[in-house]
């Protein structure tokens, strides 16, 4: 993110460098997921659709996990390594920070979707980092606001689906939420999250780069949280955002039309 912001995209050093960090996250992000199934292993037993992973179902055991979870940790920080130590340092940070998350602050509501947000905003953070680039104030915040409104939908996923299927197990955390709160918390951070990106974007050094039209762009944004917020409350949708975002052709046109038109203010314009 912070090359694509940054007009750097088509610079090929950073655009090595920032993939290489990506893949130093991917390995990261892996051994965190295999450390969350271990430690869930009882409760995604007792899932729909989490029965199935490898852990639950039996297919992978716990020794044979912890073996590639210390490989993959390995390789992760020896591959950010190669970046530079600030980057080592984000990747650790992150792991670190989601070692408590799966040992028991994942169990705490409000504090649980707070390491999750500032899990993707380490992820900019080390974009910009491997990159060399300055990560804007407006990125930090919005990445961060996004990532909150993300996972609360997701709470609220799972608090329909604990309605509709009262022998539901569901994570501990969830008994700190309740429809009405995170459709309100939702609504907000929808709010907030257009409010600053219109500041972002008509912010003068944002215009001076990108042209007086720059926010044309908000034109989408909002298309696609308001259809986020249909799909969640007129339709109770409310799902897995990844699941949304693949799914919702609607929104999909949304983002892609987008990044057309950022792609084209930043590197046409």
């Amino acid at each position: 993110m912070p090359v694509f912001f940054g007009g750097q995209l088509l610079n090929t050093a950073d655009l090595i460098s920032t993939s290489i960090a990506f893949i130093s996250f991917c390995l990261a992000s892996s051994a965190v997921y295999i450390l969350n199934d271990i430690k869930d292993v009882e409760f995604d037993r007792l899932h729909p659709v989490k029965k199935l992973r490898p852990v639950a179902a039996g297919t992978v055991s716990i020794t044979a996990c912890y073996t590639i979870l210390a490989l993959l940790l390995i390789a992760s920080f020896a591959v950010a390594y190669t970046i530079s130590l600030v980057v080592l340092g984000i990747v650790a940070g992150y792991f670190v920070l989601n070692v408590f998350y799966c040992l028991g602050l994942k169990n705490i509501a409000i504090v649980d979707i707070t390491i999750i947000s500032i899990g993707f905003l380490l992820r900019v953070l080390a974009g910009g980092a491997a990159s060399h680039i300055i990560v804007s104030k407006w990125l930090i915040i919005m990445v961060f606001l996004l990532s909150m409104f993300q996972a609360l939908s997701k709470r609220m996923d799972d608090l329909i689906l604990m309605a509709n299927n009262r022998d539901q197990v569901t994570r501990k955390s969830i008994s700190g939420y309740s429809i009405e709160f995170l459709q309100i918390a939702v609504s907000m951070l929808s709010g907030v999250l257009l409010v600053c990106y219109l500041m972002y974007i008509v912010q003068p050094e944002i215009t001076q780069r990108m042209g007086e039209f720059a926010y044309g762009t908000t034109f989408f944004v909002l298309l696609g949280l308001l259809r986020y917020l249909q799909l969640t409350f007129v339709r109770n949708a409310a799902s897995s955002p990844v699941k949304i975002l693949t799914n919702d052709k609607f929104i999909q046109a949304c983002v892609v039309c987008w990044i057309i038109a950022f792609g084209v203010l930043l590197y046409v314009n």
